[in-house]
């Protein structure tokens, strides 16, 4: 009886100093997938054979090396070394003298027979509370035109007005995003997105709320018709310091289009659909506060504390899974008058 009393506590002592490893209550989301997988089977394929892995009691080293192996097994079945390889195939489809548009790459067709548009639907974490939002896209100068006019469908987005339920992740629910992507990095752009959405799964705070992905479009926008809203948002003392003291900005906005748009420059890879952007915002009103504006403040770069004051902003550790796959991200970079563009990842140019 004596030696049964001490293999128990010694079983206890042992479990109590074993490392805590999340072991999630709720089944395995969906894995990203292409909408028009018989107009990109072979995308299609190659995207069905690299999930991530969801196994019970999943360390974060064993959820990292699965994702490692899982990048070098798309690269090889996509027959791609470097990112930068996908971007010359692609421009090599524009006629000579060509504007570089999505809306004429994306109905193109890879050698093998898949179409370059497809749209990409990955799982992500939202917050309590927050709405989906149909995107619109169209080869237009002006994001007014297509918040304006019944432009193409483009997938869409999610809108939360309040900072205390983007801050609460414990209230977060999973959803999945669309955006539209080129066919040949989608295998890739799927990976990333869901590693990001896995390190939540199995470990609560590390949640991102991703509510708005831009891949490929040349301008883009949600409706114009929508109702009015009120959004909060952090606001900063001035927009070059490393100060943190941010304050919470409450605007309102006559449509959801003043939040969610863009124009893209021709030479921008997002018209190669070889780039996006996570939670690509536009807060009109607020102090360098937007989640990852193009911003040259020295607190951008202290991402992990701008998380946590906002848990829209992209921590570090994405950023470091982004070079893992091969991604350009945003340290090296600069938009204009050494801005940096927080947002925004890509395969890069050279």
């Amino acid at each position: 009886m004596r030696i049964s009393v001490l293999g128990i506590m010694a079983l206890v002592l042992l479990a109590w100093a074993r490392p805590a490893i999340a072991e999630p209550s709720s089944p395995p989301p969906p894995h990203p997938r292409i909408l028009e997988a018989a107009q990109a089977p072979r995308a299609a394929r190659i995207l069905s054979r690299v999930p991530l892995a969801y196994a019970p009691l999943m360390s974060q080293a064993q959820r990292r090396r699965d994702f490692l192996e899982k990048i070098e097994l798309a690269k090889g079945l996509l027959g791609v070394r470097r990112l930068v390889e996908i971007r010359k195939e692609t421009l090599a489809m524009i006629p000579p003298g060509m504007e570089v548009s999505w809306e004429y790459l994306r109905g193109c067709r890879w050698p093998g027979g898949d179409r370059v548009g497809v749209t990409l639907s990955v799982p992500v974490w939202v917050p309590a509370g927050a709405r989906k939002v149909q995107s619109f896209c169209a080869f237009e100068k002006k994001w007014q035109s297509v918040a304006q006019t019944p432009s193409r469908p483009s997938g869409y987005v999610w809108f939360s007005p309040n900072l205390a339920d983007i801050n609460n992740k414990a209230g977060y629910r999973a959803e999945t995003i669309q955006f539209e992507v080129n066919s040949k990095f989608a295998p890739l752009v799927g990976l990333l997105l869901e590693y990001i959405f896995r390190e939540g799964y199995y470990d609560p705070p590390q949640r991102l709320p991703l509510m708005a992905v831009r891949g490929a479009e040349d301008t883009y926008a949600v409706s114009a018709r929508t109702a009015p809203v009120v959004a909060e948002c952090l606001s900063f003392p001035d927009n070059e310091s490393d100060c943190l003291a941010a304050g919470v900005a409450r605007c309102r906005y006559n449509n959801l289009a003043e939040i969610y748009h863009g124009h893209h420059a021709p030479a921008s890879n997002h018209r190669l659909g070889l780039a996006f952007d996570l939670n690509d915002f536009n807060y009109p009103g607020v102090v360098d506060g937007a989640p990852n504006p193009v911003s040259h403040s020295l607190r951008q770069f202290n991402r992990d504390a701008m998380h946590k004051l906002d848990a829209r902003q992209i921590p570090g550790w994405v950023y470091q899974a982004a070079k893992s796959l091969g991604l350009r991200i945003p340290q090296e970079w600069t938009y204009e008058g050494y801005n940096t563009d927080w947002e925004h990842l890509d395969v890069g140019t050279k």
